[in-house]
């Protein structure tokens, strides 16, 4: 049964904060089976409209993606700057930082305030390319932060900066 007052439609993602990105990549790799990895770069200038806790700042941030059927797995190394993902390594260590939800059905801005609305703000922000980003703060309430992405219609994944172990066949 739904609730009328359901922003999340669906979990995309699961994502896991690392010291080691390429250390833990082949540990899923070899491990789990899981890859090839879609590994990028992101920060300035290709990471825009940064922001923490609505304070304008620049972070960086190197992040793999691979998928198994429709779950998409993220590890992020943080790279320069402050950022939620160096927070959470110094309370917690490497570990599930974050979970991707979709809000089908409720626009970008609108899921923010009404996030925002629960007591629930923004933490970290930012726009890559026409890719617009949120980390909402719920880790206190729900035990662990949600994110929420506004993609344009028919958007394609650029290629990445590398493909670890190697391109997908």
């Amino acid at each position: 049964m739904a609730l009328d007052n359901g922003i999340i439609s669906e979990v995309q993602q699961v994502a896991l904060v690392v010291h080691d990105l390429d250390r833990t990549m082949a540990e899923y790799t070899e491990r789990l089976g899981i890859g090839p990895w879609w590994v990028t770069l992101y920060g300035p200038p290709r990471l825009t409209e940064m922001r923490i806790r609505g304070v304008e700042v620049p972070y960086s941030m190197k992040l793999a993606i691979a998928w198994t059927g429709n779950t998409m797995w993220e590890l992020i190394q943080p790279v320069d700057g402050p950022s939620i993902y160096k927070e959470f390594l110094a309370a917690h260590g490497e570990g599930l930082h974050h979970v991707l939800v979709e809000h089908r059905g409720t626009a970008f801005e609108a899921a923010i305030d009404a996030f925002s609305a629960r007591g629930c703000p923004p933490l970290m922000e930012g726009r890559f390319g026409e890719i617009r980003f949120a980390y909402i703060d719920t880790e206190g309430p729900l035990k662990t932060v949600l994110e929420i992405v506004d993609r344009p219609e028919g958007f394609v994944r650029p290629e990445p900066d590398y493909w670890y172990p190697g391109p997908p066949q």
